[in-house]
């Protein structure tokens, strides 16, 4: 096997051994003995001639390999992504000490296209796809030799050279081409493929709403972009739309998981908030009158079965509901289910506000229910710091001004961290004692265990943040906002918002502890989520955006003659330097038209005076001879300053 080959080799299996390390999925102790083992692949594979050496080596490939095998089959699911990556890494080593003149590298570019494969549902997506485009321009090339090896052509280190050349122009015209398919025609990358859901069990969480909030799930969140909402005050007020917008309700903790607010549990479909009735104009109204402006809602590419609405809502007027139908539910929300034939369109509808609060007359067995808690660690962890904070109020304070005081105190006293970051707590006891930070719902968590603890019954809830608003004043609501909170069951059966969250730890709030290259990364990893979530609405946004390109120039050009010039001068130039730089000689111009009009051209390696001659011996005629000459004169005293007769 040319030695050029097995390079290229030898940087597939760094690069896949690479590719199984952005995963997480394996230690770094695990693939060391593997990266030093390759790394020696150069020098391991003159050991090959040696039977004793092949009979060592193969007997630890098979230890190693039963041990996988035998850990995979007896640890269950939990180590068994873990024991499989390091079991195909280990294949690719093997492969890589063992390849040779008798063996054929095909399972090694097999098996190389197979780890990058499969690791793409559980890496980071900006490593992952670095890696992908340097194993794309090792790949191809690896390929090529591979091909001329076989022909017997024997690919030299030049040639080598020559085909990386080569495949540079080619890979950026392919992913120009890919790139034009992408903007013109979007893929819809949150649709599950056909590995389904059993291979992303240990790839990133996407920020959103889930029927169940399991805090025991650390899986690092994708903090997505994709528009979720469009909120446009009717009024054209945008200071009027609610920042927090229900999703769902959750009433039922068992210690590491919350779970949806179930009627059953209730005794009474409509037990805890007002009904929602359909009236014959096809509004939806609660019994509550509408006293302040209306909103105008989209959900441009819908998903999940919820029906995001104010808490203050009081009347929905449903304008796009094409083939989607509507269910109140029991927290005084809305889910909605699209039937089977229906286009997965956009949803509109309108909603309009009351500044009444919505009651409604719970029973004492309802409200035992909204403050059970498990006999868990977490609860006996808060259950001191509930005492505390009640004894630091006086003896008839209210529920809402106790929820009030244990708001303030977990927002100065715990932090925001976001799974995956440091300083995570990992779990809701380690957040609960103060011995890392949490993210929204861990605030939310030990808030209503607080408030449960200190007799004020209240639920978790799971929405969205509406806080971003754009150029044309509409506010957008994005994956990324997805938030969870607390709501307060008071004692006139109104519910009241109480959201512990630090105001100040938004979703970037960790992002002041970072390291400078963490920082640099969390701006690729957002830039590329961004590439990854374009859809139908980016692209609307790019083709406006190119619209109003010619626009902005002039503006620029008007405002900014001097600096406009400067920009257009700067290309002009440099295209001059490069077409003087490529511009042929009047010398050699003369040279190559002399000996056009004697018929004769140059031969491979042969030099003008060597051209020369051969037309004095062929006889040529004297006039186109001495014209010859006289171009050959020149094109020597351009070229060495000198004249050779």
């Amino acid at each position: 096997m040319p030695e050029c080959l097995h390079a290229m080799l030898l940087l597939l299996t760094l690069l896949d051994l690479a590719f199984v390390a952005v995963t997480g999925a394996v230690p770094e102790l695990g693939l060391t003995p593997l990266l030093l083992l390759a790394c020696a692949a150069p020098w391991l594979r003159r050991l090959q001639r040696h039977t004793l050496y092949r009979a060592i080596w193969n007997t630890g490939v098979l230890i190693v390999f039963a041990m996988l095998v035998h850990h995979a089959s007896t640890s269950g699911l939990l180590h068994m992504l873990e024991d499989g990556m390091l079991l195909a890494v280990l294949c690719q080593v093997h492969l890589l000490n063992n390849v040779g003149a008798r063996q054929r590298p095909d399972l090694v570019f097999f098996n190389s296209f197979l780890i990058a494969f499969v690791t793409s549902f559980f890496a980071s997506s900006v490593s992952w796809s670095v890696l992908f485009v340097a194993h794309a321009f090792v790949f191809v090339p690896a390929l090529q030799i591979n091909v001329l090896a076989r022909r017997g052509a024997g690919p030299s280190w030049s040639l080598t050279r020559a085909l990386l050349r080569d495949s540079v122009p080619r890979t950026a015209v392919i992913g120009l081409g890919t790139a034009l398919l992408f903007v013109f025609f979007p893929r819809d990358f949150h649709h599950e493929g056909w590995l389904g859901s059993a291979l992303a069990r240990r790839a990133a969480l996407e920020a959103g709403l889930a029927e169940v909030i399991d805090l025991s799930d650390d899986r690092k969140v994708e903090l997505g972009n994709r528009v979720v909402m469009r909120i446009r005050a009717l009024g054209g007020d945008v200071v009027t739309v609610p920042t927090h917008w229900r999703g769902i309700a959750f009433t039922t903790f068992d210690g590491s998981a919350w779970h949806p607010q179930d009627s059953g549990r209730f005794a009474a479909r409509f037990a805890t908030d007002p009904t929602w009735e359909r009236s014959h104009d096809g509004k939806w109204r609660n019994g509550l009158a509408p006293t302040r402006g209306g909103l105008d809602v989209q959900l441009p590419t819908p998903f999940g079965q919820q029906l995001p609405l104010p808490p203050d809502a009081c009347e929905l007027t449903p304008i796009e509901f094409a083939g989607v139908l509507l269910d109140p539910k029991s927290f005084g929300g809305f889910a909605y289910y699209r039937v089977a034939d229906a286009p997965n369109s956009t949803i509109r509808y309108t909603v309009r506000l009351t500044e009444t609060p919505a009651s409604e007359s719970v029973s004492s067995r309802v409200r035992d229910l909204l403050l059970q808690l498990p006999d868990r660690e977490v609860v006996r962890q808060l259950d001191e710091r509930a005492r505390q904070l009640r004894a630091e109020l006086p003896a008839d304070a209210t529920p809402e001004q106790i929820a009030e005081h244990s708001t303030e105190w977990l927002r100065r006293n715990r932090s925001y961290r976001l799974p995956g970051t440091p300083g995570f707590a990992g779990d809701i006891e380690n957040f609960a004692t103060g011995s890392g930070g949490g993210h929204c719902e861990f605030f939310a968590t030990a808030l209503g265990i607080l408030l449960r603890l200190q007799e004020v019954p209240c639920r978790l809830i799971g929405g969205y943040l509406a806080q971003e608003v754009d150029d044309e004043g509409t506010v957008v609501v994005r994956t990324r906002h997805a938030h969870a909170w607390v709501e307060a069951l008071l004692p006139d059966g109104s519910w009241s918002t109480f959201d512990a969250t630090p105001a100040s730890a938004s979703i970037t709030a960790h992002a002041v502890d970072q390291t400078w290259w963490q920082a640099t990364f969390a701006e690729l990893e957002a830039g590329w989520n961004a590439v990854v979530g374009f859809d139908e609405d980016g692209r609307r946004t790019l083709v406006v955006a190119l619209t109003l390109l010619p626009r902005s120039i002039v503006t620029f050009t008007s405002n900014h003659p001097l600096g406009a010039l400067t920009l257009l001068a700067l290309p002009l130039a440099l295209l001059y330097a490069r077409r003087r730089r490529r511009r042929r000689p009047a010398a050699v111009t003369s040279l190559l038209a002399a000996a056009r009009a004697i018929g004769l051209e140059f031969r491979r390696g042969e030099t003008p005076r060597e051209l020369l001659e051969r037309a004095r011996a062929a006889a040529i005629a004297t006039d186109a001879t001495l014209a010859l000459a006289e171009a050959v004169d020149r094109h020597e005293h351009n070229r060495y300053a000198t004249t050779v007769r």
